[in-house]
């Protein structure tokens, strides 16, 4: 059982070391199910190892094992009233 563990541990840190975090804007969030409903929403894109949404910024920041494309998050948001966007740069 200690092996299995330390296996996993190893896969996890491999999986950090080839990760790319994005952070998008999201809108049509207000409250703590929305959070919840859009990270359910954007776990399920193909790629996608991590999720964490903050309600009072309206961001997602996405980790994934390769670059993800905005229409392919929106994609899983669809019969939904949010919508995700690529920040724009300041």
């Amino acid at each position: 059982m200690i092996r299995f563990k330390i296996l996993k541990i190893q896969q996890n840190l491999l999986i950090m070391e080839n990760s790319i975090k994005h952070t998008y804007h999201i809108s049509g969030m207000s409250c703590g199910g929305c959070v919840t409903a859009v990270k359910n929403k954007l776990s399920t894109v193909n790629g996608v190892t991590s999720v964490q949404v903050d309600l009072a910024k309206k961001e997602a920041e996405i980790t994934s094992t390769e670059k993800i494309k905005a229409d392919a998050l929106q994609d899983a948001l669809k019969n939904t009233h949010y919508t995700i966007s690529e920040h724009s740069a300041a």
